[in-house]
């Protein structure tokens, strides 16, 4: 059990904010949240930096609040990645058993032979997620070690980025004097945070609507079958509204966060706001109904979109549990009863769970990801005492690819 001051940092570094949730393991193996953090970010751009210097100070300024809240110096974190770049495939492998017993060694083995396909230059392994061992023909084993065999398999989910998008979001904690220990797709993270064991094991598609991109992750039987990065996230909402209601884009950002609703028969006949014009023209009245079919049209698309990629890779079937929305994108007003009638499925909004201290400071979705960022850092065992000396773009990728020679541990 680490020591009680042990301190865990998920640094969320998005398209709208950057964000960091600060927490303590606490006696039953959770996280107490003791500190959290936010600041805007114009530096990132669908995920991805485009601007060092911006993002340096939107880290800053996230980690100066957090710290001042939890009174903590904060020297290393646990840091997101997502973006167009991301890509994911599922893999298999096979080797044949030493010794007819299966080992440790062995499991290593077989995972390296699902991870030995060719990755695009430019690219990395982010993570290798088992699915399932199967030896001898008997599939759905989940913890091989010790069985008697001769043939061992594995089905294996593996995730790739971009090497430069990773290294950006390593240089840039590093010129705001923050260390990185790991790197984790941002969907997986805020699954950590939402889902429960029981929706991972009997199926569930995660869906995390960001600023800039919309990501998803299926479950079932408790790993990862799929992943996927949708372009287009929070910012095509306010961009909509600027067009359709002839507003700037910080009053159309204001509007969609105050007033957002995506389904219009939730939306009174009388309703109606304010919008501000532009040029010193006067405020407008619009009634809320245009508002709503504004939102709602964007909001069909992406479940549309995302019930296509459900349908091209055979998910569908596996989803009992339905879906969980998390993230901006869920605090829209009847998102719920819009995304069930267009995927078909049940559909609830995720919270933050399981965890302690200033945990009414982090229960709105759009904190998700760094809650689960912040689980994961505990999980792994990384702490502010406990900090790496590496933290180069080189040595990152290294000890990313030295966690892929210990999936063992990771996946159980």
């Amino acid at each position: 059990m680490p020591h009680k001051d042990n301190i865990y940092v998920g640094l969320d570094i998005g398209t709208t904010k950057v964000c960091t949730v600060v927490a303590r393991q606490n006696a039953e193996g959770g996280i107490d949240v003791i500190g959290l953090g936010s600041a805007p970010s114009t530096g990132i751009r669908k995920g991805v930096v485009v601007n060092i210097d911006s993002t340096v100070k939107a880290i800053k300024d996230s980690i100066a609040m957090a710290e001042r809240m939890s009174g903590v110096a904060i020297k290393s974190v646990c840091a997101g990645i997502a973006g167009g770049h991301i890509e994911s495939f599922n893999e298999n492998g096979v080797v044949a058993v030493k010794n007819g017993e299966v080992t440790a060694q062995d499991v290593a083995r077989v995972i390296e032979s699902a991870s030995a396909k060719n990755i695009p230059v430019g690219y990395e392994v982010l993570h290798i997620l088992p699915q399932q061992y199967k030896l001898d023909g008997q599939d759905e084993i989940k913890d091989p070690i010790g069985m008697s065999g001769v043939r061992l398999e594995v089905d294996v989910h593996i995730v790739t980025g971009a090497v430069s998008s990773a290294a950006n979001i390593t240089k840039s904690c590093s010129k705001a004097g923050i260390a990185v220990e790991d790197i984790y797709l941002e969907q997986l993270a805020s699954s950590e945070a939402v889902l429960t064991d029981e929706e991972r094991e009997i199926g569930v598609c995660l869906i995390d609507g960001g600023g800039g991109t919309t990501d998803m992750a299926v479950f079932n039987r408790g790993a990862c079958y799929h992943t996927a990065v949708l372009q287009i996230g929070g910012n095509n909402f306010t961009r909509d509204l600027t067009s359709g209601l002839s507003t700037s884009e910080a009053e159309a950002e204001r509007i969609k966060i105050t007033e957002g609703c995506v389904l219009t028969d939730l939306v009174g006949p009388d309703e109606v706001i304010s919008v501000p014009s532009v040029g010193g023209r006067p405020p407008k009245t619009i009634s809320k109904s245009v508002m709503a079919q504004i939102l709602q049209l964007r909001a069909e698309e992406i479940c549309e979109l995302f019930l296509g990629e459900l349908k091209n890779k055979k998910l569908i079937d596996m989803l009992p549990a339905g879906v969980v929305m998390t993230g901006g994108m869920s605090n829209f007003k009847g998102i719920e009863e819009l995304a069930s009638h267009v995927l078909g499925l049940n559909v609830r909004v995720g919270h933050p769970v399981n965890i302690g201290g200033l945990s009414d400071q982090v229960t709105n979705p759009i904190y998700a990801t760094a809650v689960g960022l912040a689980k994961l850092h505990a999980k792994k065992g990384h702490s502010q005492n406990l900090v790496s000396s590496d933290y180069s773009e080189d040595g990152l990728f290294k000890k990313v690819g030295d966690r892929m020679k210990d999936w063992l541990k990771e996946f159980f």
